[in-house]
């Protein structure tokens, strides 16, 4: 045991080492505990014995709740766990955070009662995932004046059904995270949206509508918007129209495009757009139609993230003519690659575009399936602006390491250039003894090798 001998209050708790901390850093720390870990501090040390009567911050996950895993707790376990630390703590203690992860919501009064209870103590960010249909949220809730955050998310085949308050309610609401709901009427939510002043934040995940033709976010308000797998078919038959003058970031993630009409979205800075479908018929008129009037839209952002289904149909739009978007004002673009032959022409192309790019940033995704072979050729970005090149999930293949030439003969400003390896790669000191004797035309250029990162994904990024 370390004992601390400069604080002589220490000697008295018997060596607590955390016995200095000023009580909101304590609580700081617990915030990031589920709420049966912080009761169970309360053994660890003599300070911290009644400290969790006061924590504002809530956290009750019925499936990690029991510290022995072979341990399931009932349901009536986990209710009047719940009861007992809400009960315990006093009505005076506002809850900043309230997350709440349990089996069932509907016909079950106790969670409405627990809602209430943390309503009526002034909670600012509200975080509900369960089991079971969510029709109404409760009255307590909408009119909770503190409310600045809600996320409510449901876990079951079928979708819960929401019925959102359009004309009253959530008078503060500045985010809104919404993960598998389906809406009776999409002009429901579009009424929600555009009448909540203060919504900065807005996120749709594997959301749907009933009869659904088109998705209208219009917002004044509004800075951040994520469409994640939401709305209409795989086949994108569906539209969307954005009017956020103030967006600053937007995310897109489906199988497909749907029909987009923006407006006002001079303010826009960050866009990820994510396809998954590949082969679908990208040469019909149609689809080249929506891609060039998206990336029209996105000419003005200042970093780009693109998944490589979009790259193979940016390809394509110059197969068939499109002239291509020029991107000024882009800074940071990160790409997810897989190792086709029509990669190489997609990346280049993107990066003529973009004259003033100073950071890049490249996921590769599955084996050599074809040679790249990649000219040496002027691109002004790479002559005059290109930074820091970032490869990620990098096995040593020769295409990446032709990439990896390319790059370091054309970046004559390159400062860093990095590699984070895919896992298990065994002769990594090779490819690395082959990467040092590439010719390099910046002379500052630092080349860096690093671990597999924890979530290796391009989502992550």
């Amino acid at each position: 045991m370390v004992v601390c001998l400069e604080n002589p209050k220490c000697r008295e708790d018997d060596g607590d080492r955390l016995c200095s901390l000023p009580e909101p850093v304590i609580h700081q720390i617990f915030s990031f505990m589920e709420t049966i870990d912080v009761v169970r501090a309360s053994a660890v040390s003599q300070k911290w014995r009644y400290l969790w009567l006061s924590v504002p911050y809530l956290s009750f996950d019925m499936s990690t709740i029991s510290s022995n895993p072979q341990e399931i707790w009932s349901h009536e376990k986990f209710k009047d766990f719940v009861n007992w630390v809400l009960l315990s703590q006093s009505g005076s203690v506002s809850i900043q955070r309230f997350r709440l992860y349990c089996l069932s919501y509907t016909n079950d009064y106790t969670v409405y009662r627990w809602v209430c209870a943390v309503a009526r103590r002034n909670v600012q960010v509200f975080d509900l995932t369960v089991y079971g249909e969510v029709t109404e949220l409760p009255h307590c809730l909408v009119t909770c004046e503190s409310l600045e955050a809600l996320k409510l998310a449901c876990r079951q085949l079928r979708m819960c059904v929401l019925k959102l308050p359009f004309s009253v309610g959530f008078s503060r609401l500045k985010s809104l995270d919404l993960h598998n709901v389906e809406f009776l009427d999409h002009n429901l939510l579009h009424k929600f949206v555009s009448s909540r002043r203060l919504l900065e934040k807005l996120i749709l995940k594997s959301c749907s509508f009933r009869d659904f033709k088109i998705l209208d976010i219009s917002s004044t308000s509004l800075k951040s918007l994520t469409l994640d797998n939401f709305g209409g078919d795989e086949s994108g038959n569906y539209k969307v129209k954005i009017a956020c003058p103030n967006l600053v970031s937007f995310n897109f993630l489906a199988s497909w495009a749907p029909d987009f009409a923006f407006e006002d979205l001079d303010s826009l800075q960050n866009a990820f757009i994510f396809f998954d479908i590949i082969d679908r018929d990208e040469r019909d008129n149609e689809s080249c139609h929506i891609l060039s009037k998206l990336l029209n839209e996105l000419c003005e952002v200042k970093a780009l993230k693109l998944s490589t289904a979009f790259l193979r149909f940016h390809f394509v739009l110059e197969e068939r003519g499109f002239i291509p978007n020029s991107f000024n004002y882009l800074k940071s673009l990160v790409l997810s690659v897989s190792m086709a032959d029509w990669v190489v022409p997609s990346i280049i192309s993107l990066l003529n575009c973009s004259p003033n790019l100073e950071a890049l940033t490249i996921y590769f995704e599955g084996e050599d399936c074809d040679d790249w072979k990649i000219s040496n050729k002027s691109i002004f970005c790479l002559t005059c602006h290109l930074k820091t090149v970032e490869l990620i999930h990098v096995a040593g293949d020769e295409n990446e390491l032709e990439l990896v030439r390319f790059l370091l003969k054309n970046g004559h400003v390159l400062k860093k250039l990095s590699f984070s390896w895919m896992e298990d790669v065994e002769n990594r000191k090779e490819i690395i003894s082959r990467i040092m004797k590439l010719p390099r035309s910046s002379s500052n250029v630092a080349l860096e090798f690093l671990e597999p990162k924890p979530h290796d994904d391009f989502l992550k990024y």
